[in-house]
């Protein structure tokens, strides 16, 4: 349940605020679990990206692969088929980042308790 919590969390800042809030996915991934908060952002932001990139693919395809063009004609480094793996690379990055702030507010909100070491 986190994980849709997580994703549409993203897709709705991601739709309504623009593409920069899409981090707030991924420091609400990092905060809603204890452990690997980093690659629960990553992997949430990212797929949010990936699936809004794949829908303009399916619904646009004609003008998203001329942009995909002009984008890769303006770096001159990259062929056109990689940009959308580069969208998707970018997002991962934007989730990882919001989920190392994510677990980190967390912990620095509600401490982990140290183990109680047995008599």
């Amino acid at each position: 349940m986190r994980w849709l919590f997580s994703i549409a969390v993203t897709a709705a800042c991601h739709l309504l605020l623009g593409w920069a809030w899409g981090v707030a996915g991924g420091i609400l991934a990092g905060w809603l679990w204890t452990t690997g908060g980093w690659w629960r952002g990553a992997v949430v932001v990212g797929s949010v990206w990936a699936g809004l990139t794949s829908y303009t693919v399916a619904v646009a395809t004609g003008p998203a692969m001329e942009l995909h063009r002009i984008l890769a004609g303006v770096s001159g480094l990259v062929p056109s088929f990689a940009v959308p793996l580069i969208i998707v690379a970018v997002g991962f990055l934007i989730g990882l980042s919001g989920g190392l702030v994510g677990s980190g507010l967390r912990k620095l909100v509600r401490p982990v308790a140290a183990p109680t070491a047995a008599a």
